[in-house]
Formats: C-alpha cells, sequence, structure tokens
C-alpha cells in the first residue's frame, strides 16, 4: 500500500521542515509514504528546504490551495491519499493507525482526531474525530467543519470519483468535500489525535472569517436540510456531542477568548 500526502506551500519556510520530518518519522512496515510539495511560487526558500530534506516537489502555478492539493492528489501514486499543511506537524504512529484502520474493514476513507499547537508549537487543546454516526445533514448544518482535512485519508478511487475538491471554494472546499464524501460512504474512525493543526492566528478561516462563513453556508444550502427547526435541531445535537467529547478544547477556547478580549494574548487562536 502507498500512502501519498500532499502538502500546499507557498512560503512556508518557517515550518517546512517540521512538516517534512514528521511525516519522514511515520515510515514503517506495510506500507509506503510518498511525501509531494505543490509549491505555486515561493520567494522564501521552501522549495529548496524541501527538496534537502528529500521529500518530491511539484512546482507551478495553481489557483488556490485545494487547485494545489488537487494537482498533488491526482498526479500522486498513492492508493491513500492525505493532506497536510506545510506548518502542521504529523504525530508518530498517525499513518500506522490509518493503514490498520483502512484494513480493518476497507472503508473509502478515514477521518482522526487533531491537537491544536500555537505557532510556537504549545498544545491548545485536542479535538477527537467526529462521531461516526453524523450524517451529511448533521455535517452541514454544525456551520463549521469538524472533520479535519490534515487528519483525513481518502482512497484514491474515492477521490477520483468526487473529482476531488471544488477549486472555486478559497477556504471551505474541505468541507464541501468532506460533506459530498458521507453523502455516499461511511468514514472509519480513528479515536486518536493524528496530527498537530498550527493556529497561528493567521490561517484562512481566522482572516477571512467572513468569506469563510459564506462559503460553510453555500455548503449547507447544497447539501443540508431546508427547515430551519431541522437545522437547528442537527445543530444542537452535534454541538453538544462535539463539546461533551472535548473538554480540554472547549475550556481552550473559552480560555483563549477572554484572554484575547482582555488584552492578556495577542492573537485569537479559534
Amino acid at each position: 500500500m502507498i500512502v501519498t500526502v500532499v502538502t500546499p506551500t507557498l512560503n512556508g519556510a518557517a515550518y517546512i521542515a517540521e512538516c517534512i520530518d514528521s511525516v519522514k518519522r511515520n515510515h514503517g512496515p506495510g506500507y509506503e509514504v510518498d511525501h509531494v510539495i505543490v509549491d505555486g511560487g515561493s520567494t522564501d526558500g521552501t522549495v529548496e528546504l524541501a527538496r534537502k530534506r528529500g521529500a518530491r516537489v511539484r512546482e507551478g502555478r495553481d489557483d488556490g490551495i485545494f487547485d494545489a492539493i488537487n494537482k498533488g492528489s491526482f498526479e500522486s501514486k498513492g492508493d491513500l491519499l492525505g493532506f497536510l499543511g506545510a506548518d502542521d506537524v504529523m504525530l508518530d504512529g498517525a499513518l500506522a493507525a490509518v493503514t490498520a484502520a483502512h484494513r480493518r474493514r476497507g472503508r473509502r476513507w478515514i477521518v482522526g482526531g487533531i491537537r491544536w499547537i500555537d505557532d510556537k508549537g504549545a498544545r491548545l487543546g485536542e479535538l477527537a474525530a467526529p462521531p461516526s454516526w453524523m450524517t451529511t445533514r448533521m455535517h452541514v448544518c454544525l456551520g463549521w467543519n469538524p472533520i479535519m482535512h490534515m487528519s483525513t485519508y481518502i482512497t484514491r478511487d474515492f477521490f477520483t470519483e468526487l473529482g476531488g475538491f471544488d477549486k472555486r471554494f478559497r477556504d471551505s472546499g474541505d468541507y464541501d468535500l468532506f460533506a459530498r464524501a458521507l453523502a455516499r460512504a461511511p468514514y472509519e474512525r480513528v479515536a486518536r489525535p493524528l496530527t498537530c493543526f498550527r493556529r497561528t492566528g493567521e490561517n484562512n478561516s481566522a482572516v477571512h472569517t467572513a468569506r469563510t462563513s459564506a462559503e460553510n453556508r453555500s455548503v449547507r444550502s447544497a447539501l443540508g436540510p431546508r427547515s430551519e427547526i431541522e437545522r437547528m435541531m442537527w445543530r444542537a445535537v452535534l454541538k453538544a456531542w462535539m463539546n461533551g467529547r472535548n473538554p480540554g478544547w472547549m475550556a481552550a477556547k473559552f480560555a483563549g477568548a477572554a484572554q484575547y478580549r482582555l488584552g492578556l494574548q495577542k492573537k485569537a487562536y479559534f
């Protein structure tokens, strides 16, 4: 089995070495790892750093992050495809857990949890993978995507069948793709965190909040129920589960927001 990990980059030199090294530590018996860096024209030495560390690099202009991921994915040789940000870190044992989960029941995609970290690598909390009973209607009614793309793996044939990410989205292409995937096939849930998602305060969803919210609403309109009562019900059910299963994350979220409002920290991480 070959696992391809696609990392889109544009001036990601600050963290790319840590990202690549974390993938290297996940090589193991029973699967081959193919890490491809898809660079959109970096001028800060990202490409040179990536090549020096042995990653495969694809260079060329792209039409946004989701177009870049599509290019790396469709041109890859992987049986399973994963997507890792240049500033994110794959946790040790992640790919062993993913390949074991895939072999367990042969499901077409696998979803794990994440650990949030700040720009210095300090923990901000963890978010478990959403429940295996979550439906597409529940998913899109939540209003944000609880299926984290950096901890999601999808078979190559399923990714192709879905047409990859819709590059018209600038921020919510993962929300759209995973909602469409969930409408066709259930995922295999991995209980442990697979990836550290670095919250710098400069992430797309944090910087472009209005645009992200508008894109999330468009996903809900396309795939969710028309009834506002049903939307509120599913949102309440899933929100209660997420908060109940992730008390550390919930506490960190509220504490961080309070500190930001009081001027005790410079960035709002959530």
